[in-house]
C-alpha cells in the first residue's frame, strides 16, 4: 500500500523516533512523507496530497487543543486528511483533559473521521470506544518501548545526572537539584533538550544554567541526532524526566529514573509499567526532596515483554490493512 505517513514535524526526539519505528514496522509498504517533515528511513518526501492508499498519522498529544484557535486548526486538519486517502489511521496516541465542551466536540469529530487508532493509555482506549465506536482501536505501551538494542548506544556510565527540560520547568528548582547533585557526587549534571523546535528547550536549559552556582559543572545538550542524544542519556546515572519520552527512554535503557510528572499522561504511563517510586510534581517539586530520590534511585528492570508489546501498534495496523488488500 501508499502510506502517506504524518506527525509533529517540529524537532522533537520522542515524537521523531515514533515516525521513525513507525516507518520501521511497515516496510512492506510505499511510505511517504511531506518535505517538511524529518527524514524518516524507508520513506519518500512528497509535495503530493492525494492519491495514497491511507493517510497515517503518529502522534502522542497530538489531540490536544490548548485554545480556541486550536479548535479551527482541528476542524482543518479533518478536513485535508480526508483528501490524503481514503482509508485514515492513528498510532500512539492519547487523549487528555479538554480545556471546554468546544474543544471536546472537535477532538470527538477528528476521532471519528477516522477507521483505525492505537493508543498508550488505558483512558483513552475507553474514550475512544464510547465515543467513536465504529473506529478499531487498541491499546499498547508507547512505540518507544519498541526501540530496537541496536538502535541504543553502548555508552559507558560516567555517573552524570541528566535532567530533562522544558518550557514551564521550576527553573530555581531545577538549579538548585543540580547543584546539589554536583557537590554530593562532584559529577556533571546534562541539561537534555528534547525539543529544538517552537516548544524551545533549550531556552528553559538556559535559564536553569544561568540559575545554577555551579554552571562549569552544566552541561547544555541540544538535540542533534536521536543517536547523540541517547548516547549522552547512557552515559548518566541517573534522569530527572520532565519530558514523558525522556522517561520512556529512561526505562527502556534500565536507566534508573525520577519523575517530574506535568501532564496526566506521564501518570498513565508509569502505572501501566509498575512504576511504584515517588512521583514529583510541577507545583510541589522541592531539590533536596529530589536529591534524596535521585541518589537512591534504581533501575526499573521492565519485563522484555513491554517492549515487545509496544510493537503492537505496528503489528496491529499492518493486519487492519490486510483486510483491504
Amino acid at each position: 500500500m501508499k502510506i502517506f505517513l504524518d506527525g509533529y514535524s517540529d524537532r522533537n526526539l520522542g515524537d521523531d523516533l515514533m515516525l521513525a519505528l513507525a516507518a520501521r514496522g511497515l516496510d512492506g509498504h510505499e511510505i511517504y512523507t511531506a518535505p517538511d517533515m524529518p527524514a524518516v528511513q524507508n520513506a519518500l518526501q512528497t509535495e503530493r496530497k492525494r492519491g495514497f492508499d491511507c493517510y497515517l498519522k503518529v502522534i502522542g498529544s497530538g489531540f490536544q487543543i490548548y485554545d480556541n484557535m486550536g479548535i479551527a486548526y482541528r476542524l482543518r486538519d479533518i478536513a485535508k486528511e480526508r483528501r490524503y486517502a481514503p482509508i485514515r489511521a492513528v498510532i500512539g496516541c492519547n487523549i487528555s483533559a479538554f480545556i471546554n465542551r468546544a474543544a471536546q466536540s472537535a477532538v470527538r469529530a477528528h476521532i471519528r473521521s477516522f477507521d483505525f487508532m492505537t493508543v498508550r493509555d488505558s483512558f483513552s482506549l475507553d474514550y475512544i470506544r464510547k465515543n467513536a465506536p465504529h473506529v478499531r482501536c487498541e491499546k499498547y505501551p508507547d512505540i518507544v518501548f519498541s526501540l530496537p538494542d541496536e538502535m541504543i548506544p553502548s555508552a559507558e556510565n560516567c555517573g552524570m545526572l541528566g535532567i530533562s527540560v522544558m518550557r514551564g520547568a521550576p527553573y530555581a528548582s531545577l538549579a538548585q537539584t543540580a547543584d546539589r547533585y554536583v557537590n554530593e557526587t562532584g559529577k556533571k549534571t546534562l541539561l537534555l533538550c528534547f525539543d529544538g523546535g517552537s516548544e524551545d528547550d533549550i531556552s528553559a536549559a538556559m535559564r536553569v544554567r544561568d540559575m545554577s552556582k555551579r554552571r562549569d559543572m552544566i552541561e547544555i545538550v541540544k538535540y542533534e541526532t536521536s543517536y547523540d542524544m541517547l548516547e549522552k542519556m547512557k552515559s548518566c546515572a541517573v534522569i530527572l524526566g520532565m519530558r514523558f519520552h525522556s522517561c520512556v527512554l529512561a526505562a527502556r535503557m534500565n536507566i534508573p529514573f525520577v519523575p517530574l510528572a506535568y501532564s496526566e499522561k506521564t501518570d498513565h504511563m508509569l502505572s501501566d509499567i509498575g512504576f511504584k517510586a515517588k512521583i514529583f510534581r510541577l507545583e510541589s517539586f522541592d531539590a533536596r526532596g529530589a536529591v534524596d530520590a535521585l541518589m537512591g534511585a534504581e533501575p526499573l528492570n521492565l519485563d522484555k515483554s513491554v517492549f515487545e508489546d509496544a510493537k503492537g501498534h505496528v503489528k496491529a495496523l499492518n493486519e487492519f490493512l490486510d483486510g483491504y488488500k
